[in-house]
């Protein structure tokens, strides 16, 4: 068999089905090898088979065979154009030969622009019959199909093409019988076409085509036996043994349609369509396939073309009518309000179910399904804005996990404000020179504390991932030794306090870290030099002196003015270090509110009563 997408070829219809049209299995063809033109040889040479035919043909390469056919590329010199040219090619049995005639006579008076005319039907010089057809070009709907290569508006249009295409065959009586994604194609510039009527139903003729039972063939073959078709396409009634009518076509294009619809098959492949058509199958794309949103109208058509009871199916032009009248934008709202109302009290249901995770979701799904169906209904609108508007009692998984990112990366820009925060500190080193030290070791204490932390800094900075809780609560803790040596050096009550809320604002507004142990540890790092000092072992820096409170640093000697202007200076940049983390944290939560408030108002635009 060739492959389904061809240029130039004749289509579907003769490339692969010339043993449908004899009765035999097909064989793949082997364009290497000249064909006699003896019977008992099994073909002719080039030469010969140029001789054979009319001398208007000139005979180009083989493009598909089976048992005993073969199609032909052939150009017609007489007009100037190319044809393709399907002739037996082994001596073949009277039977096969009125098999072969009636094939072409039926698919020449169908003239049709979706049925491949014939334009000539004669025997060659060995007394072989021969019909000319239309060469085309394009791609048959199965490849279609397996490839999603084409919108489903453009799908839907070709289908309509074919059920018209049906209905004229229908109207002069014959009866496809074979309809399949495989005997469709849609040609390069628009045409679509319907192949292979080798085994089509002529109501003026009796079925003596085939004797024997159905053999299980190949996935999407036609079986050749009593049943006449391909399984899986093959109208319920024909396996139950009732006589054939048109409405076996409209179940075969129901078929299609679903496929179309629902990107997989009505029925199983093989064997197991004949067993599975014979009992209730779900027909409606929306449910087989939620994922591709099938409008109820199409699935309504689907159900109705693929009913077991043959009456209630439409017919053809019914079918292609339906079709265009969606495709045109018109639209049964009367179905749509019913089945509104359905998806709304699903909704309802599964909310009274109860307020999980898992009765949200659906509930939410039932009631946009609802929305989407009928986009005035209130009480639909009423209930998703509530569902949006109102928190369940349980969050669900999702939001937290989302919760959790939006957290990292804060964390990330805590980080980074960290990074120009903790050099600001660095501003105690020049304000000590300036106002006189007492005891250079303590530049050292202080200066080692504000690198440690720079460097703790600048290491979580470095690293891709976004810090983690135990990395905040470690750079806490480091901070607290910057506290503590600030405390010590410079009394407990003088600038520690000041450093150690600064350090609070900026790790407890993460609600990931513990503030409670925050909060105590920079109280620890405040108070623990007050009480080493109330218990004799360090010195005391604050003292009573004729009324007053004294404050004694064992770090700087005090000079006037330069220990004002020191000590200012370091406040100045404690309240700017505390003014950039609070801008930070303020930042943050607006664009949170903002982004929420947002996502309200939108809802409140798509629910809002017309």
């Amino acid at each position: 068999m060739p492959d389904d997408r061809r240029s130039g070829s004749p289509a579907t219809d003769p490339t692969m089905t010339p043993s449908q049209a004899i009765g035999e299995a097909p064989t793949s063809a082997d364009t290497s090898q000249p064909i006699g033109d003896a019977a008992a040889s099994g073909g002719t040479s080039p030469g010969s088979r140029a001789a054979a035919l009319p001398p208007r043909y000139a005979l180009g390469q083989q493009l598909g065979a089976g048992g005993m056919g073969e199609v032909l590329l052939a150009r017609d010199d007489q007009i100037g154009r190319d044809v393709a040219i399907k002739r037996m090619r082994v001596a073949a049995t009277p039977v096969a030969v009125t098999r072969f005639l009636r094939e072409a006579k039926i698919q020449g008076r169908l003239e049709h622009p979706s049925i491949v005319p014939v334009h000539e039907l004669a025997s060659d010089a060995a007394g072989r019959p021969f019909f000319v057809m239309k060469r085309l070009s394009g791609t048959t709907l199965a490849a279609i199909l397996k490839d999603a290569s084409m919108s489903r508006q453009k799908l839907l249009r070709a289908f309509a093409d074919v059920c018209l295409a049906i209905e004229f065959a229908h109207r002069r009586g014959v009866i496809h019988r074979d309809l399949k994604p495989d005997n469709i194609m849609l040609g390069d510039f628009g045409e679509v076409y319907v192949l292979d009527w080798g085994i089509a139903h002529v109501d003026t003729e009796t079925d003596s085509l085939h004797d024997g039972n159905v053999t299980a063939g190949e996935e999407g073959t036609t079986e050749a036996g009593a049943i006449l078709g391909t399984p899986g396409y093959i109208a319920p009634e024909l396996i139950g043994g009732e006589s054939i009518d048109t409405r076996a076509d409209v179940y075969a294009l129901g078929a299609i349609l679903f496929e179309i619809l629902a990107g997989q098959t009505l029925l199983p492949r093989g064997r197991a369509a004949l067993q599975a058509a014979a009992s209730d199958v779900e027909s409606r794309p929306s449910v087989r396939a939620p994922d591709r949103e099938c409008p109820p109208e199409l699935d309504a058509i689907c159900v109705a073309a693929t009913s077991r009871a043959r009456d209630d199916r439409p017919s053809a032009r019914e079918l292609a009518e339906r079709i265009e009248r969606y495709l045109d934008g018109d639209r049964d709202l009367a179905l749509r309000k019913t089945l509104a109302a359905s998806h709304l009290a699903a909704a309802r249901e599964a909310l009274d179910t109860g307020d999980g995770e898992a009765e949200r979701a659906h509930a939410m799904r039932e009631a946009g399904r609802a929305i989407a169906l009928d986009p005035r209904d209130p009480a639909a609108a009423e209930l998703v804005g509530r569902l949006m508007l109102e928190p369940p009692r349980e969050i669900p998984r999702e939001v937290d996990e989302r919760v959790a990112k939006i957290e990292e990366e804060t964390a990330r820009g805590k980080v980074r404000t960290m990074a120009w925060v903790l050099p600001a500190f660095l501003a105690v080193i020049p304000a000590a020179l300036l106002i006189g030290l007492r005891n250079p070791m303590s530049i050292l204490w202080v200066g080692g504390a504000i690198a440690i932390n720079l460097a703790l800094t600048w290491f979580v900075a470095a690293r891709k991932r976004a810090p983690q809780g135990a990395d905040l609560q470690r750079a806490a803790l480091v901070f607290s030794v910057l506290v503590f040596v600030i405390a010590r050096e410079f009394s407990p009550f003088m600038l520690a306090p000041s450093i150690a809320a600064v350090s609070v604002i900026l790790f407890v507004v993460d609600p990931r870290v513990p503030w409670l142990g925050i909060v105590a540890s920079q109280l620890l790092a405040v108070l623990a030099p007050w009480l080493l000092e109330l218990a004799g072992v360090l010195p005391r820096t604050l003292h009573e002196l004729n009324g007053e409170l004294v404050v004694h640093s064992d770090m700087i000697r005090t000079i006037e003015p330069q220990t004002d202007i020191g000590v200012a200076v370091f406040v100045v940049f404690t309240v700017l270090a505390a003014g950039l983390v609070a801008r930070q944290v303020g930042v943050a939560q607006r664009q949170a509110v903002r982004t929420t408030e947002l996502q309200a108002w939108h809802l409140r635009q798509l629910v809002r009563r017309a």
